[in-house]
């Protein structure tokens, strides 16, 4: 598993637990408890994919300069070996 989802993935289960224990202590009724929780699951989830979007897209960029480098080799490759026939 790739550093930056296991960081992802710590973050987000650190915060939703934050989150649940925090409101579970919460000295309010059922009902506005559920309702806090909700909202900060919902926030918690939100932020996630986010987080999750913005990782894509750093991956998404690094893949497409290897891929282009590896198409340059391959070509100075090719070429290199044109060249010696």
């Amino acid at each position: 598993m790739n550093n930056g989802v296991k960081i992802l993935t710590g973050f987000s289960l650190g915060l939703l637990t934050g989150a649940v224990a925090g409101l579970l202590y919460a000295p309010e009724k059922g009902d506005k408890t559920r309702k806090k929780l909700k909202k900060n699951v919902d926030k918690s989830y939100k932020d996630s994919m986010k987080k999750i979007d913005e990782l894509k897209s750093t991956l998404n960029k690094e893949i497409d300069t290897v891929s282009t480098k590896g198409k340059e080799t391959i070509d100075q490759l090719k070429e290199s070996v044109n060249y010696k026939n």
